[in-house]
């Protein structure tokens, strides 16, 4: 008798877990909304793996809202260039996605830089970014690898400043970017926001981006070969290009919903899980406050601009 009462109680433990379907991603015309916390106090994300917990973030503030529209990839001007997509936000220059029965694939961006540099991209993930996928259930384990190359000619600014003068001929810089992502549902229970409570599922997603830059030296008309500028100067620390090529680590904690198409709360850690930086979660006002923001969007800050000797690109 005791025995059949913990096996009907694990039973029906089990079955309160949600699963996740492709019914919460994002479709042409959704406009999903979103406030972020910009310094997010009294919030425990990174409790121990497990199930029917609680992730109260009913105190967290307003600071930034905004949403993103979701539009047929049709009403883009650089549809072509993703054969194949069917969503697109587009602000700023153009992002698209492949949406399937199991998975909401970012496909690239195209378009002008948004920091006004005049550098016009197209830039393709190989293989696809697999942002979401379904079904999601606990204890699910995901893990994949992209890369994406941005090539920029060294004859328009501010690149041409940043080259002119060597002794060698410049011809292009290639940024190489390697993402490596690890996620796991590791929890599952019940996440509160300002305005409303939702069942979840918590994914511990952790993201290895490295970033490389070659250079394309033109030996003499016709013959060159790229060099990969990390062998020359090295990286991960100084200041100019070497400050930023090597690998960043990236932590999030992500509570998703079987009902909402927006993430119900996705918070960004610290390396060693004791911070949380940031969290960005499901906003109940009727309107933002804001100017739409776009996620994924493609974003290419330079700075110092202008430039006197070193520019470092995000």
């Amino acid at each position: 008798m005791l025995l059949a009462s913990a096996l009907s109680a694990l039973y029906l433990t089990v079955t309160a877990q949600i699963t996740v379907t492709s019914a919460t991603f994002p479709a042409a015309g959704d406009s999903l909304v979103y406030a972020i916390d910009e310094l997010p106090l009294g919030v425990n994300p990174a409790t121990a793996p497990g199930g029917n917990q609680v992730w109260d973030f009913g105190v967290l503030q307003k600071d930034t809202t905004f949403s993103v529209v979701y539009r047929p990839s049709s009403a883009g001007s650089q549809v072509a260039q993703f054969p194949g997509s069917d969503l697109a936000i587009l602000a700023q220059g153009e992002t698209y996605f492949n949406v399937t029965n199991n998975n909401f694939e970012v496909m690239g961006f195209a378009g002008q830089d948004p920091t006004g540099l005049g550098l016009n991209i197209t830039a393709k993930f190989t293989p696809l970014v697999k942002e979401r996928y379904a079904p999601m259930n606990f204890f699910d384990i995901k893990q994949g690898t992209s890369d994406l190359n941005l090539t920029f000619p060294t004859n328009q600014p501010p690149l041409d400043s940043i080259f002119s003068g060597l002794p060698v001929n410049i011809d292009s810089m290639r940024v190489r970017i390697t993402t490596e992502r690890l996620g796991v549902v590791d929890g599952w229970g019940t996440a509160v926001i300002p305005g409303g409570t939702y069942p979840v599922l918590r994914e511990k997603r952790t993201e290895y981006t490295t970033t490389g830059i070659d250079v394309y030296v033109a030996l003499f008309p016709g013959f060159g070969q790229w060099v990969d500028l990390g062998t020359l100067i090295g990286g991960g620390g100084g200041g100019g290009i070497g400050g930023f090529i090597g690998t960043d680590t990236t932590v999030t904690y992500r509570f998703i919903s079987n009902t909402e198409k927006e993430e119900i709360a996705i918070a960004t850690m610290n390396n060693d899980l004791t911070t949380v930086e940031t969290i960005r979660f499901k906003n109940l006002s009727t309107s933002p406050t804001l100017e739409p923001v776009i996620d994924f969007a493609g974003s290419i800050q330079a700075f110092p601009n202008p430039a006197v000797e070193w520019v470092r690109f995000d």
